[in-house]
């Protein structure tokens, strides 16, 4: 096996297990790329290839697990668009301006600021915010969502804090940190459209995708049969220390 095949699987196996998980999937694909690649930039096709790889796992395992039924579908659709309208205003707004703000610095700030807010969302029952209204739940975290533009923030972690915050369990703050990601990361994939006459399915996107799907699904699977045990404190300590030690190797 090459470096460079090894490097492919790497990037498909962190994809897959950061995606849903509250550590940023988009910040440690972005350590990976300046580490190995010194690139302060996107990859279009690769980030094509795992999202895709990534939405047909979240599908596969919400279907198996029942989530698709006719009352679910019917009560969260339309509230899922709602939530999801902050963030397409702001990627357009990016995307039209061709906003880049890679670099480790703001990998590591983020890392550590959504650390903290994650563990004060979980642990600190006074600022419990008691919203009844579903929808409005939904919407407030979609505002939250945003955040994930920032590299190292992580959608799934902004998601879960909001959802702590509204005074859902650790479960369900995450099955719905779930459901919030589908419209997004279908959005993520169409995102790279004019990319797709450069896509070409090689060994390398292929390890990607193979990678990135198994890696997800087990993650997801693990994820919620666990986390209700565990907390989000294991997520929390490996945050602040990405993050102290990316500021630390920076300066």
């Amino acid at each position: 096996m090459t470096d460079s095949s090894i490097f492919y699987i790497f990037y498909g196996l962190m994809q897959g297990i950061t995606e849903f998980i509250p550590i940023s999937s988009s910040g440690h694909l972005n350590i990976l790329e300046i580490f190995f690649k010194n690139l302060e930039s996107r990859n279009y096709l690769y980030e094509t290839s795992a999202h895709f790889a990534s939405l047909l796992a979240l599908l596969i395992y919400l279907y198996a697990n029942k989530h698709f039924s006719k009352s679910n579908i019917k009560t969260y659709w339309k509230i899922l668009i709602y939530a999801t309208l902050p963030a397409i205003l702001l990627g357009l707004f990016i995307k039209f301006y061709n906003v880049n703000f890679i670099n480790l610095e703001l990998i590591g700030y983020t890392s550590i600021v959504g650390a903290i807010l994650l563990y004060v969302s979980d642990k600190a029952k006074k600022i419990k915010l008691r919203i009844k209204n579903k929808s409005t739940k939904f919407i407030l975290a979609g505002f939250f969502q945003c955040l994930a533009f920032l590299p190292g923030f992580s959608r799934a972690g902004s998601c879960i804090i909001a959802f702590r915050l509204f005074g859902e369990d650790r479960k369900y703050s995450s099955i719905y940190s779930l459901y919030m990601g589908i419209p997004l990361i279908c959005l993520s994939f169409f995102s790279n459209f004019e990319e797709f006459g450069n896509f070409i399915i090689d060994k390398n996107l292929s390890l990607i995708f193979i990678t990135t799907f198994f890696a997800a699904y087990f993650t997801i699977s693990l994820f919620i049969k666990v986390i209700n045990k565990i907390g989000f404190t294991p997520f929390v300590i490996y945050r602040i220390f990405l993050g102290i030690f990316l500021l630390a190797y920076i300066n």
